[in-house]
């Protein structure tokens, strides 16, 4: 199992996200993930319950739990 695939199924990401790249830096104790999907791709609306594509997207980012405290 691959790196990408393993951070995939920890985040439990379904598709169509995938992990794209996994950047690690020891010396400032971070890892960043970087998660995108296909163009193309379509997502479940929650108004309508259908299918639908994705007009425009937005970088974001979140600090998740902090992997290197005790």
């Amino acid at each position: 199992m691959d790196e990408r695939t393993l951070f995939r199924i920890a985040l439990g990401l379904d598709d169509p996200w995938e992990v794209k790249e996994i950047k690690f830096d020891a010396e400032k104790q971070q890892l960043d993930i970087f998660m995108d999907f296909p163009k193309g791709s379509k997502f479940l609306c929650p108004e309508c319950d259908q299918l639908c594509g994705v007009h425009d997207t937005t970088q974001k980012t979140w600090r998740h739990l902090n992997f290197f405290s005790i």
